[in-house]
């Protein structure tokens, strides 16, 4: 049993790696980076007695995830500022999160601004750090999916400032 589970993840992965090839870079970055939790995620709802193929599975994934953004973003609001959106966007430039990455956004935005993550930070810096840190896991997807949204739907497709388009989704800034 654990062969056939194990060939079929291995095919699962090869086909999710093949589908990065036609996506531009940073979202094929994102999707290569993903793949496994992808094909972790299908094997585990798919075919397994719900009666969802592959395809429903995921759009039911993508419901889910639809309703955890909904229920988190009010939690973010009022926890940063625009400055803090500004210096998260800068730091990240339009990627597109993968999984893993989501549990990186404060040492992200140390290396980027160019100081330790262990040294002791003041002022607007510091305190920026102190908030990445003190998300819980679901508040870094919703932030990550924030960043995402704003920079290629608000300000790429709706022409919208940051501050204008987090309060569309319902995050307001500080």
């Amino acid at each position: 049993m654990e062969v056939i589970e194990s060939k079929t993840m291995h095919v699962v992965v090869e086909g999710l790696t093949a589908i990065s090839r036609d996506l531009p870079f940073e979202s094929g970055q994102a999707w290569t980076f993903s793949s496994h939790y992808m094909a972790s995620y299908l094997q585990e709802h798919a075919g397994n007695g719900t009666g969802l193929s592959s395809n429903e599975a995921a759009m039911m994934a993508a419901a889910r995830l639809d309703w955890v953004l909904r229920e988190t973003r009010p939690t973010l609001s009022g926890l940063f500022s625009e400055r803090d959106i500004t210096v998260l966007m800068d730091c990240y430039q339009g990627d597109m999160f993968s999984p893993d990455q989501m549990n990186s956004i404060a040492s992200d935005l140390c290396d980027h601004v160019g100081i330790e993550l262990g040294e002791p930070k003041s002022g607007g810096m510091g305190q920026l750090i102190g908030k990445l840190h003190s998300l819980s896991s679901v508040q870094r997807v919703t932030l990550a999916d924030a960043l995402e949204q704003t920079w290629h739907r608000g300000m790429g497709v709706e022409q919208q400032q940051p501050r204008e388009f987090l309060a569309s989704i319902g995050i307001l800034l500080d």
